[in-house]
């Protein structure tokens, strides 16, 4: 219930504005209830983080799979459109989660790292394949491309709504995304 509350609160309002009465309430418990779980608001938020790291656990199928002139854009595509639709489902956490980790909190850097282990090491092993046959400049590193690209697609995603409000279609936005993730991973 606590965890439940803490969304939906989050949903509403800024992290900085939510208190624990606030998440008591919209849990229905009272606030010592809530310091038997937690002990701040930040640690549901946390927890909520951890839950979305389970959704992004099958990311790299789509990385792993054949990325053969014919097929990468299609690998692509569903991997920017998987993104899309946790971030969708997990959006104000991963922000959150996003912002703190950027401030040195540690247990949001920890789950952040975590979150998106299994696609770094699936981005990267695709990138030291295209750098070693030569698709590559020499001075690139596929690990730090590897972080770049994962970035990149999360940044469109939690950007996703503002980009719309041109005149841009959807299906725009993701094949672009999607035709830049190709040529960053595999240089062609």
């Amino acid at each position: 219930a606590i965890l439940e509350a803490t969304r939906r609160l989050l949903d509403r309002q800024h992290l900085g504005e939510i208190r624990v009465a606030d998440v008591a309430l919209e849990a229905g418990v009272s606030p010592s209830n809530f310091y038997t779980y937690f002990k701040t608001v930040e640690e549901p938020v946390l927890a909520l983080c951890e839950a979305a790291a389970v959704d992004f656990a099958p990311l790299s199928r789509h990385l792993e799979g054949d990325w053969s002139t014919e097929n990468a854009f299609a690998a692509a595509r569903a991997y920017v459109m998987d993104v899309l639709l946790i971030w969708r489902d997990h959006g104000p956490v991963l922000r959150i989660e996003h912002m703190l980790a950027d401030k040195g909190e540690a247990g949001f850097v920890e789950a952040r790292i975590r979150r998106l282990r299994r696609v770094h090491l699936s981005l990267e092993r695709r990138i030291a394949v295209a750098h070693a046959t030569g698709y590559h400049a020499p001075g690139l590193d596929p690990r730090l491309t590897s972080y770049e690209v994962a970035n990149l697609v999360e940044s469109v995603a939690g950007g996703f709504d503002l980009m719309r409000r041109g005149d841009t279609p959807p299906d725009a936005i993701i094949d672009t995304t999607a035709h830049i993730v190709v040529k960053l991973v595999t240089g062609r």
